[in-house]
């Protein structure tokens, strides 16, 4: 993959997305200009980054599919693997595959936050990893059930380290170079006492976006900031890839009244889902 394939490679992850959200039976989330900027953002970043975990599938000079990989230390994993539509279940994911899963050698883990889509699902239980299934919770939240968060201050720039060092900690790799992008993009929080350590990040649109804490209080201190923070925007939240190690974050989900609902599994390799963490669809 090249830079002057970002674009091509943008409009297949909208179609593919698209495609599947109408096949289960959703509408689509609106293509927004902030939606498109986001995106793009994540391909070069990734593209910087992790050259060797970006490729692209094209049909004369029009991208057909797309698989961006990172690696973090020990751990590999796979932000993103769509294929157009039109070409589907023609042998295309499978390549993009099997290329990304080349930038794992040497890696003692990896993981992969699936969708629900079953061939996806195939695929990747087909490749030596593990599957966990997961859940995921949205709506509106009830206000009334936010408690007082004295722990939970903003986050910044300054918070990068400090970042890093409870990744480690948490799943064994840093962020690195993803904390400074998602400083730039998104609202963090961070709490930092005697009793634990962890941060959050949280989109404008709504959506909890990566948590790590060292304990399940610390965590889940973290998730209610981030639904009181979109309250506060009167917006409904979206929590994502809950699974069966992480009951705080569901009994949290319950008690802010949204809906729990099944979502697509997490498949890891040498390893476990962290427990009080939160992973992140671009950057796990």
């Amino acid at each position: 993959m090249t830079d002057d394939d970002v674009d091509g490679a943008v409009r297949v992850q909208v179609e593919a997305f698209g495609d599947l959200a109408r096949r289960e039976g959703e509408t689509p989330h609106p293509i927004t200009d902030s939606v498109l900027v986001r995106s793009r953002a994540r391909h070069r970043h990734l593209l910087k980054h992790d050259p060797d975990g970006a490729y692209v599938a094209v049909e004369g000079d029009t991208a057909v599919g797309c698989a961006l990989a990172l690696r973090r230390n020990d751990l590999w994993g796979l932000s993103l693997l769509v294929v157009d539509p039109a070409t589907q279940s023609a042998g295309v994911g499978r390549r993009l595959l099997g290329a990304a899963l080349g930038y794992a050698a040497g890696c003692d883990r990896a993981v992969i936050l699936s969708s629900g889509d079953p061939r996806a699902m195939r695929a990747y239980a087909t490749s030596g990893f593990a599957l966990h299934p997961q859940v995921h919770a949205t709506g509106a939240p009830d206000r009334g059930a936010i408690p007082a968060l004295p722990r939970v201050r903003v986050g910044g720039v300054d918070d990068i380290e400090f970042a890093d060092r409870v990744d480690v900690a948490v799943r064994g790799a840093a962020h690195g170079p993803d904390h400074e992008l998602m400083m730039s993009q998104l609202t963090s929080y961070v709490v930092d006492d005697t009793a634990g350590q962890g941060y959050a990040y949280v989109r404008d649109d709504g959506h909890v976006y990566l948590l790590a804490a060292s304990d399940d209080d610390t965590a889940t201190a973290l998730l209610w900031q981030c639904i009181r923070d979109v309250a506060d925007l009167d917006l409904p939240v979206t929590i994502e890839h809950l699974n069966d190690g992480q009951q705080w974050a569901i009994e949290v989900a319950y008690r802010a009244r949204l809906t729990v609902q099944p979502a697509g599994p997490v498949f890891w390799r040498g390893g476990t889902p962290p427990r009080a963490y939160l992973a992140s669809g671009a950057y796990l």
